[in-house]
């Protein structure tokens, strides 16, 4: 069977976020030949940059409970595209993406799975992806947690998934510009910052963060804490609880709202440490992308995350919810330098050696050969 030659990828939203940045580096392949197309539903943050790379993007607004309504017109793209690949992403997508595609007769249909979806355990959206989950030729997790997820919660059938970890190119995170970076941001060349590049979402649990930080600075006055990320739809009530929170535990004016962020190499120069203390998390990307700048990471040890990161090694990994833990591990870092150094320095070996771009993509690519190989 040859390679395919028209590929769309569903994705539920185009916020900035892990799934859109892994799509973007699967848009960003070099393939003679091949065009990639996207349908989204919701977001229109990274819109731009998708054009750039794909062929043809489209805006099909699914979102909402009467996203279903507009399950013709998404097979009408799909059938229009006359499509080797539908490739999914997000759970609204991997759902209607799924439906459309095999209405539409598509030979190939492929979902990733970039998260554990806590909305799963509600058991009507449970038995909703159930009926689904069984659609695609192949399921991907982006890691053995959200594979073994996807199984037990999700349905998919164990013989049809397979992992595939996210790559990275590591190339933007190297040879940064501290010093550069910091007097952008109007940050102390010697204070000691902490990033949490993460979108305003209870699943990353910024209040523990918060509490965390409070912590931290009693010990180090001068620490800073940089928090990047954008507002999700239906979390304006979560972004003024933090935003109180921090007032409460006296750290407002440590903190730093950055919104939607898109150099993220550029925040990474500026920080000593990256943060992410999330309750759920199928992966991390931002944890890769701390890792290729060389910055060792405090991270809860849920779902994917340790397969990310080796503890005590490239960072250290604490419990979920352990706010006392969490806030001593980053206050060890950042008052250690050498062993901030030689953690980092673990981490971006790492991140080149086992997280490469070109292995996600030709693994990728393998399960596309697989899915048409069989079809034919």
């Amino acid at each position: 069977m040859t390679a395919p030659r028209r590929i769309v990828h569903v994705i539920s939203s185009l916020a900035v976020g892990g799934a859109q940045r892994h799509l973007l580096q699967l848009l960003a392949e070099s393939t003679d030949g091949v065009q990639q197309d996207v349908i989204y539903f919701r977001d229109h943050d990274l819109r731009a940059d998708a054009e750039r790379l794909a062929g043809r993007v489209r805006h099909v607004p699914m979102a909402g409970p009467w996203g279903w309504t507009r399950l013709p017109q998404l097979t009408a793209a799909i059938v229009r595209g006359r499509y080797d690949v539908v490739h999914t992403h997000l759970l609204r997508a991997d759902m209607y993406g799924a439906l459309a595609a095999r209405m539409a007769r598509v030979p190939g249909l492929v979902a990733t799975k970039h998260n554990l979806e806590a909305r799963l355990e509600h058991p009507v959206w449970r038995r909703l992806h159930r009926r689904t989950a069984r659609l695609p030729h192949v399921t991907i997790g982006i890691s053995d947690a959200v594979r073994e997820w996807a199984v037990t919660t999700g349905g998919a059938p164990a013989a049809r998934t397979r992992v595939v970890l996210y790559g990275i190119d590591a190339a933007p995170f190297a040879d940064l510009d501290r010093a550069g970076a910091r007097a952008e941001l109007g940050i102390d060349p010697d204070a000691r910052v902490v990033l949490c590049p993460a979108r305003l979402d209870p699943q990353k649990n910024h209040g523990m963060l918060l509490r965390a930080f409070e912590r931290v600075h009693r010990e180090l006055p001068e620490a800073v804490l940089l928090l990047a990320g954008g507002r999700q739809l239906g979390s304006e009530v979560y972004e003024r609880d933090l935003q109180a929170l921090a007032d409460l535990v006296e750290v407002d004016g440590a903190v730093r709202w950055l919104g939607v962020r898109s150099d993220m190499p550029r925040l990474l120069a500026a920080c000593d440490v990256v943060a992410l203390a999330s309750d759920w998390e199928g992966f991390g990307l931002v944890l890769l992308e701390a890792m290729a700048a060389a910055r060792p990471v405090v991270a809860t040890a849920v779902g994917g995350v340790p397969e990310v990161v080796s503890d005590g090694e490239t960072g250290i990994l604490v419990p979920a919810g352990d706010m006392f833990g969490f806030g001593e591990a980053l206050a060890r870092l950042l008052r250690d330098d050498a062993d901030r150094e030689r953690m980092g320095a673990a981490a971006a070996r790492r991140a080149r050696e086992t997280f490469a771009l070109d292995r996600m993509r030709a693994e990728t690519q393998a399960v596309y050969d697989e899915v048409l190989g069989a079809r034919a």
